[in-house]
């Protein structure tokens, strides 16, 4: 039992190590981003490695059992996997702060959450600090999790499920 307690614990180590180095990718990918100014978006290829990258970082929490940490962890993950969108980041562009400014600020509190000490499960005050700010940061911007899609789309959609079936 305590052996595979041990192989699970290693197994969500080596995952978010893995999360770590893509966190760096994304990162310097990415670039300095300013709040208060239009941030160029990535050229095509880095916009599809960017997304790629940020959607395994939000698939490796899913491992880890729920705390504080594996929580903030799937939500920043989430917002950023939503937001980063050509159409979202285009339309907000000019907003404050700048999406991307947005999205590079999760990486790195992403980056700071998967450098901690697996058995540590409660934020420190720092780090609550930090994620409320973070959250409070996109609750200025609209929220790209709640996209509702045009009466087209959804026709379009159930037309193609009709079809298959």
């Amino acid at each position: 039992m305590n052996s595979e307690k041990q192989e699970t614990k290693d197994s969500i180590k080596d995952i978010y190590s893995e999360s770590k180095h893509r966190i760096r990718l994304i990162l310097a990918m990415l670039g300095k981003y300013e709040p208060e100014k239009i941030n160029p978006l990535p050229d095509e290829k880095s916009f599809a490695t960017i997304s790629n990258l940020i959607n395994s970082i939000m698939s490796a929490a899913q491992f880890e059992s729920e705390n504080q940490y594996r929580n903030a962890i799937v939500e920043i993950s989430n917002w950023m996997n939503c937001a980063f969108n050509q159409e979202y980041l285009t339309k907000n562009e000019k907003l404050y702060p700048n999406p991307l400014f947005a999205v590079r600020k999760g990486g790195e509190i992403l980056h700071s959450f998967l450098h901690r000490d697996l058995r540590r499960k409660q934020f420190s005050s720092e780090e609550d600090e930090i994620y409320r700010n973070f959250l409070k940061l996109i609750s200025s911007l609209p929220d790209p999790r709640n996209k509702k899609l045009d009466q087209g789309d959804v026709d379009g959609m159930i037309d193609d499920l009709l079809k298959t079936s």
